[in-house]
C-alpha cells in the first residue's frame, strides 16, 4: 500500500506525470514476484501449500507470511528472509521510474528520504505493513469524517486497498475522492451489495464496461473479452468476497456484525448520492468504490 501514496507523493511534488507513474507500476508489476512465488522457489513450500494459504487468504485480513507460519508451512526465520528478499515496494517502484529514465537516481533517493520523513515511515512500520499506520494514511489522503473510536467508513477502505492490492493487483494509483461519478459515458455498469446491521452499507463498484472486464479478468486470472455471465460472476465475487472479509474482521476486531446480501448487477444511470466516492486509476482504466451508510 505505501507503493500507492508514494506514487501519489511523486506526482504531488511535480517529480513525475501521472502517465509515468502508470508505466513504472506496469514495468514493476511485470517483474515483481509474490511472496508464495518466492516460497516455491526456495523450496520452503509447496505449489499447493502456496496456493493453500492464498485461499485462506480470502477468508481473512491475514498476511500470506503470517497465514503460512500459523499454518507451519514457514518458519519465522523463512519469512523474514522471503519479505527482505521480496523488497518493499515502493522502493521497487523507484528503481522502475530510474531503469525507464523518468528519474534520476539522485531525485529518487531524495524523494524516498523525503517521503519516509513527512510520513514517519520507520524500517519496523514497512517491513510489518503496520495496519495503524496504514489506517491513519489512508485517513490523512481522504479525510474521512471522524466517527469516534471506531470509523467503519475508513476501515472499509483500508481493507479495500488492501484486498485490491492482494487479488487484483498494485498497479494502480489513489485519486482524491470526488463528490460525484461522471454519468455521460456509454455502457458503465454497477455491481451493488448491502452490509446490514449495526452500521448499514451501501456498497458499489462502478466503471466503464470495458474495464470492469479487465478488472474481472484480473481476478479470475483468465482473459474475458466480453462482459459475459463468468465476467460478471467474477466482479459480484470480488465484492462479495472483499465485503466478507470486512465483516469477519469488524466482529472479530470490534464486536460489530454485518449480514451481506446478494450482489446485483446494474447499468449505471447516474444521479445516487454517495458518502464516500473512491476513484482508483489501474494501468487499464478508472475504477469508482462507492460507499454510503444508512444509519
Amino acid at each position: 500500500m505505501l507503493t500507492q501514496f508514494f506514487g501519489s507523493y511523486l506526482i504531488d511534488k511535480n517529480i513525475i506525470t501521472s502517465d509515468q507513474l502508470l508505466e513504472a507500476l506496469r514495468y514493476k508489476n511485470a517483474h515483481a514476484k509474490k511472496l508464495g512465488d518466492l516460497a516455491v522457489s526456495a523450496g520452503y513450500m509447496s505449489k499447493d501449500e502456496s496456493e493453500e494459504v492464498h485461499s485462506m487468504q480470502t477468508q481473512s485480513d491475514k498476511k500470506f507470511a503470517e497465514i503460512a507460519v500459523h499454518m507451519g508451512y514457514l518458519t519465522v526465520a523463512q519469512a523474514d528472509e522471503l519479505i527482505n528478499a521480496q523488497h518493499t515496494g515502493y522502493l521497487l517502484l523507484g528503481n522502475s521510474l530510474i531503469e525507464l529514465g523518468f528519474c534520476s537516481q539522485e531525485t529518487i533517493a531524495k524523494a524516498i528520504a523525503d517521503y519516509e520523513f513527512d510520513y514517519q515511515l520507520s524500517f519496523s512500520t514497512i517491513l510489518n505493513s503496520d495496519s495503524d499506520k496504514q489506517a491513519e494514511m489512508i485517513q490523512n489522503y481522504y479525510h474521512f469524517p471522524e466517527t469516534g473510536d471506531i470509523n467503519p467508513i475508513k476501515e472499509y477502505a483500508t481493507l479495500l486497498l488492501k484486498d485490491l492490492i492482494r487479488f487484483i493487483g498494485g498497479d494502480f494509483r489513489l485519486l482524491a475522492k470526488v463528490d460525484s461519478i461522471p454519468d455521460t459515458l456509454p455502457n458503465m455498469i454497477e455491481i451493488h451489495q448491502n452490509l446490514l446491521g449495526d452500521y448499514n452499507f451501501d456498497t458499489s463498484i462502478i466503471g466503464f464496461q470495458d474495464f470492469m472486464i479487465q478488472f474481472a479478468a484480473r481476478y479470475a486470472c483468465v482473459e474475458f473479452d466480453e462482459l459475459d455471465e463468468f465476467a460478471d460472476a467474477s466482479l459480484q465475487d470480488f465484492l462479495n468476497l472483499h465485503n466478507g472479509i470486512y465483516t469477519v474482521t469488524m466482529s472479530n476486531d470490534h464486536g460489530i456484525e454485518y449480514e451481506l446480501s446478494p450482489t446485483e448487477t446494474n447499468s449505471y444511470t447516474g444521479g445516487k448520492k454517495w458518502d464516500y466516492i473512491l476513484p482508483i486509476e489501474f494501468t487499464f482504466g478508472t475504477i469508482y468504490f462507492c460507499g454510503s451508510q444508512n444509519n
